[in-house]
């Protein structure tokens, strides 16, 4: 493995995360939450179940799977809005969402939400701001997924999970986290993990996330 000079992947990802827009989400949510129905969360739920749909998440996170093979495309922590894109422009059943047990979750129609936007034609730059984000964030993990480096995607993956909370970090095993976010196989993965932590680069405990040492860009 190589030393690298200045790590500018994980340097982007840290500040695509430092600018969550949180104010334009609060008046998202202040906006649309009263007309907003709350949902049980034990099962997932697709975007386009009735018709395009919004979902406000006020407490907890979800993760947003494929539909066609369930693979883990994000994970949102709360607040956070999801759906806008499919009001605008639908797709329909290409992905799903599912939340953890503790979230609390509510869904407005795509009907319900026009007609707000109707109303406050204002929070079209708050939708925007939102979008935007989600595109950000989306384009640096195409960065390490789109590509024929499995170390590439690994270490991109590791960067994203040292992201999480301890709580996350400690119910969510390194290869599981990686295995559900990409197509590589097992044995690549621990093959790479492996080297990573015999090197000093990662520390880990029962497969447990403890902290990224330094991740070297080459492997």
């Amino acid at each position: 493995m190589t030393t690298p000079n200045a790590d500018t992947f994980q340097l982007t990802l840290n500040k695509i995360l430092a600018l969550k827009p949180k104010e334009n989400i609060q008046r998202l949510l202040d906006a649309l939450l009263p007309l907003a129905e709350k949902i049980l969360v034990h099962r997932p739920r697709s975007f386009h179940k009735n018709g395009p749909e919004i979902y406000l998440l006020t407490e907890g996170h979800f993760w947003l799977h494929r539909k066609q093979d369930s693979l883990e495309l994000s994970m949102a922590v709360a607040p956070h809005i999801f759906g806008l894109a499919e009001l605008l422009m639908p797709v329909r059943d290409t992905t799903y969402v599912r939340f953890s047990p503790q979230s609390e979750v509510y869904v407005l129609s795509g009907q319900k939400a026009l007609q707000v936007f109707s109303e406050q034609p204002l929070l079209w730059k708050d939708a925007a701001t939102v979008l935007a984000f989600h595109l950000h964030f989306s384009t640096w993990r195409d960065l390490h997924l789109h590509n024929d480096n499995a170390y590439d995607t690994v270490r991109g993956k590791l960067l994203e999970l040292e992201t999480k909370d301890d709580a996350f970090r400690q119910t969510h095993s390194i290869l599981s986290y990686i295995q559900s976010t990409t197509k590589l196989s097992r044995s690549t993965v621990l093959r790479i993990l492996k080297d990573l932590t015999d090197g000093g680069y990662v520390e880990a405990q029962r497969g447990k996330l403890i902290r990224i040492v330094h991740l070297p860009p080459r492997y």
